[in-house]
């Protein structure tokens, strides 16, 4: 079975950077990688651009990638990480060319 693997860019306002790491890794990061099949979770940052962002997920399968994406949370994060977004999300779906 393949892996769901997904990277989504984010610019975050350049005054709300700091906020915004501090209530993902609060707030979604440990919901995240404590849900069935996460195998990785991470948000990562630019250091010449420290508002430019990349969460990188790494799931079991794509049915594990529905459930995290459909959990009811979801609906109460969103707006607060949109209110911090400069911009709309990049979401790229991947697949590993070993699978």
């Amino acid at each position: 079975m393949a892996k769901a693997r997904l990277l989504v860019e984010l610019n975050v306002k350049p005054d709300h950077a700091e906020a915004f790491i501090a209530m993902f890794k609060s707030e979604f990061m440990s919901r995240s990688r404590s849900e069935d099949g996460c195998e990785l979770y991470e948000l990562w940052k630019d250091p010449k651009e420290p508002n430019r962002m990349t969460i990188v997920e790494v799931w079991t399968s794509q049915a594990h990638l529905d459930t995290h994406l459909g959990q009811a949370w979801f609906a109460d994060w969103a707006p607060k990480m949109e209110e911090m977004q400069e911009s709309p999300l990049v979401v790229r779906a991947l697949s590993s060319v070993e699978d």
